[in-house]
């Protein structure tokens, strides 16, 4: 007995057809398998708490620190040294932290790189394996370059206690070569 249905060859072969869009859909949430559906496990953290000397003590050091107080601290110390280095226009002086000496040489080629303007001052901040140099002119400590000679040179630049300018150098060849010309335009 026959309804009166025309039945295609697939259909009467029993081949299951399915429409691409589905076909996407599906392969797509196969593909999905190893994200993981179910609810988010939030674990407790454990709090780091230093175990070791090393730990305990920056833990302690940190503890109540005050980036601006810090910021502030730096400022006043670069004007303190300039202010007690009994310098006069035109002049370096040097100050070691004792923990070693820069290469005389270094020392010299730093010095040798830019001249300073006639009325400034500049302290070399001997810390064996880097140099900070502090320049100044009148009124001494108004304004500051406050230049650090590491692997990685940078300049800061302050001007009444206040943070005005940072510089990066790729070398510190690059730096003594830009600082010819910065220097003078900064005081």
């Amino acid at each position: 007995m026959s309804i009166g249905l025309k039945l295609t060859e697939r259909q009467r072969h029993g081949t299951k057809y399915v429409n691409m869009a589905d076909e996407k859909n599906a392969s797509l949430e196969e593909a999905k398998w190893w994200i993981e559906r179910g609810p988010v496990k939030e674990r407790p953290k454990e709090p780091y708490v230093g175990r070791g000397i090393i730990e305990k003590w920056a833990q302690a050091l940190l503890k109540d620190y005050n980036q601006d107080q810090a910021s502030r601290n730096v400022v006043d110390i670069n004007r303190r040294v300039l202010h007690q280095a009994p310098l006069e226009p035109g002049q370096w002086g040097y100050v070691s932290l004792g923990v070693g000496n820069y290469s005389a040489a270094g020392l010299a080629k730093i010095k040798n790189s830019f001249k300073l303007p006639q009325t400034a001052r500049a302290v070399i901040v001997d810390a064996g394996y880097s140099v900070r140099v502090l320049i100044t002119d009148e009124p001494i400590g108004e304004r500051i370059i406050d230049i650090n000679f590491t692997p990685a040179p940078s300049l800061d630049y302050w001007v009444s206690g206040e943070l005005v300018e940072e510089k990066t150098f790729s070398s510190i060849d690059d730096a003594l070569k830009k600082l010819k010309t910065l220097v003078p335009t900064y005081l």
